[in-house]
């Protein structure tokens, strides 16, 4: 088995149709959107360059998934700099991937000047915790509570 390899999307859009299926099925089903609205919230990551998407491939094959995006909560328009879409496959989970990824989100932010990230979740607080990340707030969306989290970058 090769090393896992951290690669931006720009560089291996072949993927997106896959992690556009994973987004789709993991939130934007749950949220009323069709399939479709996630390849194009992907295609419009990629024509942005204040965004950026970044898998985790191996083998070819891609295993994960994590995004810098602008914004990420309609209710929090006020906020920018979000970490998004963390995802990765479940028979691939528990081997530290995640934390790859949002680690390589975070230094994508860093680069691009950005001393402050958000996410929010109502499923893995205390993988985010463990990551340095801490709740700004708690809040209720479409009927589930959710927790704000924040990381400042520059510390």
């Amino acid at each position: 088995m090769t090393a896992l390899r951290l690669i931006r999307l720009a560089d291996a859009p072949h993927h997106l149709e896959t992690i556009a299926t994973w987004n789709h099925a993991e939130w934007g089903a749950a949220q009323g959107y069709a399939r479709e609205d996630s390849a194009v919230w992907f295609r419009e990551m990629l024509r942005n360059p204040s965004e950026e998407c970044v898998i985790a491939e191996r083998d070819g094959s891609v295993l994960g998934m994590a995004s810098l995006v602008d914004h990420d909560l309609d209710q929090r328009p006020d906020l920018v700099h979000w970490l998004a879409s963390v995802y990765v496959l479940p028979e691939h989970r528990g081997h530290g991937i995640a934390g790859k990824l949002v680690s390589a989100v975070e230094q994508e932010a860093e680069a691009r000047g950005i001393s402050r990230l958000h996410l929010y979740t109502n499923t893995a607080e205390s993988l985010y915790t463990r990551l340095g990340w801490t709740i700004s707030e708690r809040f209720s969306k479409k009927g589930k509570e959710f927790s704000l989290m924040v990381k400042d970058l520059s510390s």
